[in-house]
């Protein structure tokens, strides 16, 4: 059984865990900011309960902590999202982006999923195509996906 657990709600355990994967080589070289000092990650944590475009979740299976999935910019029609695998666990990927499907488009009920993702994220790119996204523009360093919520339907004129 999968649970999602807010960063609003973590204790110091977790906390200090998420910090160490966010810094870990694996997950950093992927991440816009290479790397934060922990004073600076609980400014992050204490800086979500005030904000409502952003939500953070740690993922647990079956009492498992598998990873984090993330929603930022979030509006009514759409939001951007990321996520991680706890560092040396394979196989999970799918199992976070089921998560953030789910909680975009039964939750948020948001009609546009976003993403921006560097080239070389190689992981990355093969799990978003496998869900059908599509990359609608790309930059030096990026592909910017979207994915269009399947149960909402664009009236045509």
């Amino acid at each position: 059984m999968i649970k999602l657990k807010n960063f609003t709600e973590l204790n110091s355990q977790e906390i200090k865990l998420i910090f160490k994967w966010r810094n870990h080589p694996d997950m950093s070289q992927f991440m816009k900011t290479k790397h934060i000092d922990f004073e600076e990650h609980l400014r992050f944590l204490k800086n979500l309960h005030q904000d409502s475009s952003k939500k953070y979740f740690l993922v647990f299976q079956d009492e498992q902590i598998i990873g984090v999935i993330d929603f930022v910019n979030i509006t009514t029609k759409s939001c951007e999202f990321g996520l991680y695998a706890k560092p040396n666990l394979k196989g999970v990927g799918q199992i976070l982006m089921n998560e953030i499907k789910k909680y975009a488009f039964e939750i948020l009920k948001i009609k546009t999923l976003k993403a921006c993702v560097f080239k070389d994220n190689e992981k990355a790119l093969k799990l978003y195509k496998n869900n059908n996204f599509i990359i609608t523009k790309e930059d030096g360093d990026f592909f910017y996906i979207v994915l269009d919520n399947p149960n909402c339907k664009t009236l045509l004129s």
